[in-house]
């Protein structure tokens, strides 16, 4: 007997409509932090229930989730775990506490606040983004005329100079300085020639970030004891307003930190520190839906966990070779683009 799912009663176009959907929510969830946004409205779209939907996406990404936390643990940096995890933990009280609340909060509301945080941080972000490409534009020019100042002198210096070696050698004579080089070893070096590597060697090459692309120090979060207790009331409030307002964790923690920390926090560690927020919730939330009876739904299950891990690994990837400022606008836009949408339904509720 073929086993009955949700994914059975669906047509060939929602099924492509889902699996696309999957495929670009979890490249967002790799690469910035938020991607759910995407995955539920379509699975809503095809008309599936929203605690199925909700419960299996949880359990799909839950794998995908997991590895991309041990891709970005393994560059130093990306992950500040003494704030992640103070706010990881308080943030699946706050699911606990979410869902006892879910019914009676002011849910309208809430998703208004969410999506005014987004936008705030979305606007900051881009004035800065504005003002830094104006400074640099003014930079620039300045350099281009130092330059060209600079090529000036240098060239009355060389005419100055050959002027007065002609008066030096008046037979013309001139001089040629000749390098010699060493010639290269034949020897083949096995640790540097990616011939002599193993698959799994040159894999990690390209997948992992070499050691002088890590994180700089000065761009690192330490957090201290102030914002560890700080970000534990952070992340209780984050993980209630999740529940309460259906919206991921990340799209409430990512404006917040953006808002706190500004130009100063490198884009990176805040995807890095959502995503152990991220995790905590997950379990959390999964685990108090399906205390509620809230059943996943296996054909979903199997149908979005490929397109997780498949996504996830290549956002993780773009993650790490992604600078800094392609990071922040590409976050900023996003950003953006959540606050119209969320702010938009909570007006059509």
């Amino acid at each position: 007997m073929a086993l009955e799912t949700a994914v059975s009663a669906m047509s060939a176009g929602e099924i492509v409509l889902v699996i696309f959907a999957c495929c670009v929510g979890a490249l967002m969830m790799g690469a910035v932090g938020m991607g759910g946004v995407v995955i539920l409205p379509a699975l809503l779209v095809a008309g599936i229930d929203v605690g199925p939907a909700i419960v299996s996406i949880y359990l799909a990404v839950m794998p995908a989730s997991l590895m991309k936390l041990l891709v970005l643990g393994r560059t130093p940096g990306v992950i500040p775990w003494r704030a992640a995890l103070s706010c990881g933990c308080t943030a699946a009280i706050g699911a606990a506490v979410g869902g006892v609340l879910v019914e009676s909060s002011p849910r309208r509301v809430l998703t208004f606040l969410v999506g005014a945080m987004a936008a705030l941080a979305g606007l900051r972000d881009a004035r800065e983004i504005v003002s830094r490409k104006l400074r640099e534009r003014r930079e620039k020019m300045r350099a281009a005329a130092a330059a060209a100042e600079a090529e000036s002198d240098r060239s009355k210096r060389v005419e100055s100079e050959a002027v007065d070696d002609a008066k030096d050698r008046p037979d013309g004579a001139a001089t040629i300085d000749v390098e010699v080089f060493a010639p290269a070893p034949s020897g083949v070096n096995s640790e540097t020639d990616p011939r002599e590597k193993s698959f799994r060697r040159r894999f990690a090459d390209w997948y992992f970030l070499p050691e002088e692309e890590h994180i700089p120090h000065a761009e690192r979060w330490y957090a201290d004891r102030h914002e560890m207790a700080t970000l534990a009331a952070v992340g209780l409030l984050v993980g209630c307003a999740s529940v309460l307002t259906g919206t991921g964790g990340p799209l409430i923690l990512i404006p917040i930190l953006m808002t706190w920390k500004g130009a100063e926090m490198n884009r990176k560690v805040i995807v890095g520190c959502t995503s152990v927020m991220a995790g905590f919730l997950a379990c959390a939330a999964t685990a108090s839906l399906l205390a509620a009876g809230v059943t996943p739904d296996a054909g979903l299950v199997l149908l979005i966990a490929p397109c997780a891990i498949s996504g996830i690994a290549v956002g993780a990837r773009l993650l790490q070779i992604a600078s800094r400022e392609f990071l922040q606008a590409a976050m900023t836009v996003l950003l953006l683009a959540v606050a119209a949408l969320t702010i938009s339904k909570a007006a059509a509720e």
